[in-house]
């Protein structure tokens, strides 16, 4: 199995001055620089030595919201292109979705985001990305939002209120 680090330059750089400081030279993953705002995955990928036809699994976390919509649909037509592929990826909904107790918060937290360097550029309406997912290719799609999250991962009963929009984890595969 092959291992791909994919990650913007100055990020990965950081990484890999990190690893090299606390003396982790082995089982390394192939590293990967890529702004893709300004670079094509799949020609990096490739360059790198990912075989195309082998199946492969793409784990896209904490990504999305600062890219434009452009350039996250340019992965996803990459990554339904590939014969046997599949990623999981995270996003967000527009704040206009999100309950009113909520959305100042969440408005205050892009705030915070933004003010950092890292705008939030990118929501997505559930129905309408999956949609678009299906569209690409993908036949198999799973996607789990705040409450679900919250039963799954965080304790919260089975019968736990909805809690709206907000963040939101999808599964797309062929």
């Amino acid at each position: 199995m092959k291992v791909f680090e994919v990650d913007h330059p100055a990020t990965q750089s950081w990484k890999q001055r990190r690893l090299s400081e606390i003396g982790v030279t082995q089982n390394l993953p192939t590293f990967v620089p890529v702004d893709f705002e300004q670079e094509d995955l799949g020609t990096r990928l490739v360059d790198c030595g990912l075989e195309l036809e082998t199946p492969s699994f793409f784990i896209w976390l904490g990504v999305v919201p600062y890219l434009t919509e452009p350039s996250v649909f340019a992965l996803l037509r990459f990554v339904a292109g590939l014969p046997s592929s599949s990623i999981v990826f995270d996003y967000s909904e527009p704040l206009e979705n999100y309950p009113p107790e909520r959305r100042a918060r969440a408005a205050e937290m892009g705030s915070r985001t933004a003010a950092a360097g890292e705008p939030w550029l990118t929501h997505f309406d559930p129905k309408q990305l999956a949609d678009r997912l299906l569209s690409l290719g993908f036949r198999y799609l799973e996607g789990i939002g705040p409450t679900e999250m919250a039963k799954r991962f965080f304790g919260q009963p089975a019968d736990a209120p909805d809690r709206g929009a907000g963040p939101h984890v999808a599964f797309a595969g062929k």
